[in-house]
């Protein structure tokens, strides 16, 4: 609370209220560089700078307003969406109008060209003079703690590579335990409507088709296993993939001991993050009566 009219008081009093207007102006002076950065407006950068400021950088050091607005315009060219975010600002006040403003900042670079994004993080080390109220930086030097280019837009890219290869190996191992335990509602879910399955007895067009030609060929009760192995995931576009698969699959039942093998090809597209089959070709190696053994002409099929 302010009381009384001495003299000294008032000075203090004063002196108080020009500190921390100074404190403000500093920070504020700091912010609308940023602001002006990340909006492109450099009349608002230019608005933050004083005549002589100086900016140190990594690359080099750059003197007068003029030369440190044509390099930041360079450094942030049209083909960049800039973000920074400035934290942990502390405000030493150094003499009447004067402050030094030390902050962390993080970035992000975002290019229009693939590989030309990039994340960092660093410190600001401003130098400040207030007149009339209005803070305008005479130094930054900017020390960066990691550069790392191309992460934005390859951290996605791979991210999406690997769920996507996670998604196109779950829906074969699906398809293996549908087939497994006759189980048609799950069958239905591994297929897209349009899938198309080719066996050696030829296309099955549709999910529909695909559906009635397992409905066939399940309907015997015997107990089946298929067993996937050596599968290669080729990402081939956003959310799709081709599987490569070996397989093996025995048939038991009261006069059945059927053993096999070959191999899967699948094309599957991943919708809301669940692969489904778009196409799947099925070829045979060996399907042989185990009994009997698959070392003979008769064996492979």
């Amino acid at each position: 609370m302010i009381v009384g009219t001495d003299e000294n008081e008032l000075a203090a009093v004063t002196g108080r209220l020009t500190r921390l207007e100074t404190v403000q102006a500093a920070q504020e002076a700091v912010y609308r560089y940023v602001e002006g950065l990340d909006a492109r407006d450099w009349d608002l950068v230019a608005s933050a700078l004083a005549p002589q400021v100086v900016l140190v950088a990594p690359d080099g050091d750059v003197s007068g307003a003029d030369a440190v607005l044509e390099s930041l315009q360079a450094a942030l060219g049209a083909g960049f969406t800039p973000c920074h975010q400035v934290t942990n600002a502390r405000v030493e006040v150094t003499g009447p109008g004067s402050a030094v403003v030390t902050s962390k900042v993080r970035y992000a670079l975002v290019g229009d060209e693939a590989g030309s994004d990039a994340v960092g993080w660093g410190t600001y080390l401003d130098e400040v003079e207030v007149t009339d109220g209005i803070g305008r930086i005479v130094r930054k030097d900017f020390a960066p703690a990691q550069h790392l280019v191309g992460s934005v837009a390859s951290l996605a890219e791979r991210l999406e590579a690997l769920e996507t290869t996670e998604a196109a190996r779950a829906a074969t191992w699906r398809y293996a335990t549908a087939v497994d335990t006759a189980d048609f509602d799950l069958l239905a879910q591994c297929f897209a409507e349009d899938a198309v399955l080719t066996t050696r007895r030829g296309p099955r067009n549709g999910r529909a088709e695909v559906l009635d030609y397992y409905r066939a060929s399940l309907r015997d009760p015997i107990a089946r296993k298929h067993l996937l192995c050596n599968q290669t995931v080729t990402v081939t576009g956003p959310g799709e993939a081709e599987v490569d698969s070996y397989f093996a699959y025995t048939y038991a039942g009261d006069d059945t001991s059927i053993i096999g093998w070959g191999r899967y090809v699948d094309t599957v597209r991943v919708v809301d993050g669940v692969g489904l089959l778009t196409s799947k070709r099925i070829s045979i190696d060996v399907h042989a009566d185990s009994r009997v053994g698959w070392a003979t002409d008769g064996a492979t099929s």
